[in-house]
């Protein structure tokens, strides 16, 4: 579905899709995502399921993921190979490997932030979810 609904391992009072977890976000939020997003802008959506249909297609996720720093797009790499959803802990596995990196650790908070800020990445810590345009892209093919 192209709103990101994935409704079947979803905990409760979570976000079902990246349209109802951008309906959660304030003003300041939604305006930062435009900033850093300019192309879902144009032409302007009329609600903001539109915005996540139009957040999740292959052109403007490429954009988006261009634009990340390298620390930011190994975290999203880390997340289109990580179960869906993907805990906190399983995603901190993955980047630290088995041995704790303080770096990664004190890094991959605003990694997430980032990615959450321009609607590549939704739902909270314990059910991390790459917008599916971004898993599809950045997994490695067989």
């Amino acid at each position: 579905m192209s709103t990101e609904e994935q409704p079947d391992r979803t905990p409760e009072g979570a976000p079902r899709s990246l349209a109802e977890a951008l309906r959660t976000r304030d003003d300041q939020s939604l305006s930062a995502l435009l900033r850093t997003r300019p192309d879902l802008i144009t032409p302007v959506p009329t609600d903001l399921t539109q915005l996540a249909t139009r957040a999740g297609t292959r052109a403007s996720v490429v954009r988006a993921l261009e634009r990340l720093d390298h620390f930011a797009l190994q975290t999203a790499q880390a997340l289109a190979v990580a179960p869906d959803p993907a805990p906190y802990d399983a995603l901190l596995g993955l980047m630290a490997g088995d041995t704790p990196d303080e770096a990664v650790t004190a890094a991959l908070p605003r990694a997430l932030g980032t990615l959450r800020e321009q609607a590549l990445l939704w739902g909270p810590d314990d059910c991390l979810r790459l917008v599916r345009t971004a898993r599809e892209l950045l997994a490695p093919s067989p």
